[in-house]
């Protein structure tokens, strides 16, 4: 049975990665919500990883929220990329390690101190290196953001070093995929063609990552072989689907 699932994700070209995704897991045609960034890019939030941590922060409950938006919600995806956690000051300042007076005052993305003389030290010592350790970095944030509702239906899926590198592991034989960074710019974006597929340099156009979606979707059981993000996502959305065949009965 087809589902209503409402996204979260820091643009345009990740909300099109999700869809195709989630399609391709679940066997149907689901009905999708962009929750944030909104469809004008010109919300209240934002679009990008500032714009889904605002959204987690400003959202006073998720359960409310699937159960008001018509048509209800079946289910919350929420994606944020890993480079967020490679190499943005923001997104470390709640972390034990750091020291700072306005901690726990006031929201890292509301708070002008990030410059040199911001305490914040990146890589941080509190978070396992290497790919699970910027998932786990990554989930904790947002769910920390989200008021950490217990909600079986809410997913995190923070992509290593982004969805990008989903692609690039749908179309390349590359190992590693995950330790690549910027993986557009340096891979994708690198020459005028990818694998024939014209792009614009440092600019992702929706219509070409209509078909980067797509391929990953067709070759999603090799993606989830490659990319630990990917198979971690996988698990997660038969969990919610799981979860809801069995409340159904």
């Amino acid at each position: 049975m087809s589902k209503v699932i409402g996204i979260v994700s820091e643009g345009p070209t990740d909300y099109l990665i999700m869809k195709a995704v989630i399609d391709k897991i679940s066997g149907e045609t689901n009905r999708y919500l962009s929750l944030q960034p909104e469809r004008d890019m010109l919300g209240r939030y934002g679009n990008g990883w500032k714009g889904v941590w605002k959204w987690c922060e400003e959202t006073e409950s998720i359960s409310a929220l699937m159960k008001e938006v018509q048509p209800k919600i079946d289910a919350v995806v929420i994606q944020m990329d890993g480079d967020v956690i490679r190499k943005e000051k923001e997104i470390h300042c709640l972390c034990d390690s750091t020291i700072c007076e306005s901690k726990g005052r006031v929201f890292p993305l509301y708070c002008d101190n990030h410059g040199d003389e911001c305490p914040v030290v990146i890589p941080c010592i509190d978070h396992e290196n290497g790919i699970n350790g910027i998932m786990g970095h990554g989930e904790e944030m947002l769910s920390k953001a989200l008021k950490a509702e217990n909600n079986d239906n809410v997913v995190f899926v923070i992509p290593c070093d982004s969805t990008d590198a989903w692609v690039v592991a749908a179309y390349d034989e590359m190992n590693d995929i995950e330790t690549y960074k910027d993986p557009w710019r340096t891979i994708i974006a690198k020459k005028k063609e990818y694998h024939g597929i014209r792009v614009r340099g440092d600019k992702k156009n929706v219509r070409t990552y209509a078909v980067f979606a797509d391929k990953v979707a067709e070759n999603w059981e090799i993606v989830t072989q490659k990319c630990k993000a990917a198979m971690r996502f996988d698990n997660e959305i038969k969990r919610i689907l799981k979860n809801s065949l069995t409340k159904a009965r």
